[in-house]
């Protein structure tokens, strides 16, 4: 599939479990079993670490309220979205016909979310250092 080694690429990551992947783009829409509600907990808290360990490194003179308000300008719907953008992942998502025909692959809850579950994939199947890697990639590009 063209797009997913593009989408690879982009990312920085190759995925070893095509199952793993697959969940993490399925929308709860779908109604299957397996979707990215769990992979999408899992990379919300995965992102605050790798959030909260970048800021403070690069930024060793700010003040924890400061590195706070960074954080919380990083780790949100808004940011993870412009960050699935970025990846063209609207394009990867699995979602319903009714969610496809309300634009759900333009949502920002849904892009957020798909890149939540994706960068808690990536951690199942990698581990910190490659999720770090990933995610940093994107943010680095997107938030320069």
């Amino acid at each position: 599939m063209k797009n997913l080694e593009e989408f690879e690429r982009n990312l920085g990551y190759k995925f070893k479990k095509s199952e793993l992947l697959e969940e993490a783009l399925t929308h709860k829409s779908t109604k299957q079993a397996l979707n990215n509600e769990r992979l999408e907990f899992l990379g919300d808290a995965v992102m605050d670490l790798v959030i909260g360990d970048y800021l403070f490194h690069k930024f060793s003179r700010l003040s924890e309220g400061d590195l706070s308000k960074l954080r919380a300008a990083l780790v949100n719907e808004k940011s993870f979205a412009e960050l699935a953008k970025y990846l063209n992942l609207g394009q990867l998502i699995n979602i319903s016909p009714a969610e496809e025909h309300n634009g759900g692959r333009l949502k920002a809850s849904i892009l957020s979310d798909a890149f939540e579950a994706l960068m808690g994939a990536i951690y199942l199947e990698s581990g910190f250092d490659a999720v770090r890697a990933a995610s940093l990639k994107a943010f680095e590009r997107c938030y320069p």
